[in-house]
């Protein structure tokens, strides 16, 4: 089965200015922002890929958990004429542990004088794994104020049209920042591709954020999405066959292309939508206090590890810091640990029970 990497080994040979940006494309570029540009791209520097790529090519040279697979993309990708000639500049980020934010953009030029401008997702550090539950109740996130005014800065910078895409967050992020700039720079955006990304917060969207971005967003999910569908997603989107089950499917070196395109299945898997649906139920029942109650509660463990990163960094730190660990746990006060432990085990009720009926049609107004 083919995916991005086969994509470029076929297509590679072709210039982007003769076949324009499809799907594919926007996916690859993408997941580019994933790469460590600040390596080799310093402010107001600007060079091609495959100039950066003999800078990038030690590992790790991504910020995700698909390192092996980033490295084969960087290389195909700077060694092809379709990506290698691109233009890359204004890479930025934005890491603050008192925030909660974690942020990074970067943008490519393409050879029609329009940009893409990349949103990085979640990499793997705890900071940028609780910004992405805090999208369940706060809004925005920083790192959402960030991708806009990012988006701002660009368009200020350089004239013409543009693309926004990212992958997870990233797509999320690219949502919020079309969604939220003024008329005037949203006519100039062609498109918005969002890959797998979580919505916004049902406290957050009024509907008028998908709205405003209705004629020009790209959604695609695996027929077997999970953070795809999570929070608010009232847009129309494109189901793409993946080659891992469940939450693996969220891998987007699974996704499955054949000649210039994805392969598109007709509807989403029974599991995908029973899970849709029960976390729905589950989170009407959560106001955002204990939404962020329980956010707050699970971090304070996690972040008592005493580790920035999960990966092996975090199993060592478990074991190091366990008696930290169960501190953290009895640290909590006594009446929001039984609130907690009630969510908890709600959730894993309607969790369990989502499959003893069917879900029903104006349950799911989104699919």
């Amino acid at each position: 089965m083919a995916n991005m990497l086969d994509y470029i080994l076929w297509r590679g040979d072709v210039p982007l200015g003769a076949v324009p940006v499809g799907e594919v494309d926007g996916l690859i570029l993408a997941q580019l922002a994933m790469m460590r540009w600040e390596r080799c791209l310093g402010e107001g520097e600007t060079a091609t890929v495959s100039e950066l790529y003999p800078k990038m090519n030690e590992p790790p040279v991504s910020v995700g958990f698909t390192g092996e697979s980033d490295q084969k993309l960087l290389k195909l990708a700077a060694e092809s004429v379709r990506f290698g000639s691109l233009t890359v500049s204004d890479f930025a980020s934005a890491f603050d542990e008192d925030l909660g934010m974690q942020f990074a953009a970067v943008t490519f030029h393409l050879p029609d004088g329009t940009l893409f401008v990349a949103y990085r997702g979640t990499d793997n550090t705890i900071v940028g794994w609780r910004e992405d539950f805090n999208l369940a109740f706060s809004h925005p996130v920083p790192a959402q104020e960030a991708a806009r005014i990012y988006l701002c800065h660009i368009a200020e910078k350089y004239p013409g049209e543009f693309r926004l895409g990212g992958h997870s967050k990233g797509g999320n992020l690219a949502m919020y920042a079309a969604a939220t700039v003024d008329d005037a720079l949203r006519k100039r955006i062609l498109a918005v591709y969002n890959y797998d990304g979580p919505g916004f917060s049902d406290r957050m969207d009024d509907g008028q954020l998908y709205s405003r971005i209705q004629g020009v967003l790209r959604t695609c999910l695996p027929q077997g999405s999970i953070v795809g569908l999570l929070l608010a997603h009232p847009e129309e989107y494109a189901v793409v066959k993946s080659e891992n089950v469940s939450i693996l499917q969220h891998d987007p070196y699974s996704w499955q292309v054949e000649g210039p395109r994805f392969i598109y299945m007709p509807e989403l898997s029974r599991d995908s939508v029973r899970f849709d649906l029960a976390f729905r139920r589950w989170l009407s029942t959560v106001d955002e206090a204990n939404r962020q109650l329980l956010v707050d509660t699970l971090f304070s463990v996690l972040e008592a590890t005493r580790s920035a990163t999960f990966g092996r960094e975090f199993w060592q730190g478990l074991t190091k810091n366990s008696m930290a660990v169960v501190a953290a746990i009895q640290k909590v006060e006594p009446q929001n640990r039984k609130r907690v432990t009630r969510m908890l085990a709600d959730l894993a009720a309607y969790m369990l029970n989502s499959g003893e009926d069917e879900p029903k049609k104006e349950e799911i107004l989104w699919l």
